[in-house]
């Protein structure tokens, strides 16, 4: 792996990956609420959950409360991501027009 972008796409690549921490860094926590949030399938989102905790973007959580409860929270590494999706989010606000028709033409 000689480049940066190809490390970044090992590691990130998943269709909710950046979508989980943006919102985890929204202080949306739990499962069933990011499940909510992004609407994906939840054995889906755990896989990749579990990915982000493995790569060091999140760490998971567990409380030993009489119903088991999990949350995430994003570490140094997942936190310093936020300005590179932050960017993505404008940029995605910024072609909202042409993003829409390209994809009502695949469709």
């Amino acid at each position: 792996m000689d480049c940066g972008l190809h490390l970044f796409k090992e590691l990130l690549n998943g269709k909710w990956k950046l979508m989980l921490i943006y919102y985890i860094s929204e202080e949306i926590k739990r499962p069933g609420a990011l499940q909510k949030k992004i609407s994906v399938d939840r054995r889906v989102m755990t896989k990749q959950l579990d990915e982000l905790v493995e790569h060091g973007f999140v760490n998971k959580v567990s409380f030993d409360t009489k119903i088991p409860k999990v949350e995430y929270q994003l570490t140094a590494l997942g936190m310093g991501l936020l300005p590179l999706i932050m960017s993505l989010e404008q940029w995605g606000e910024n072609n909202r027009a042409v993003l829409e028709a390209a994809l009502s033409d695949k469709q």
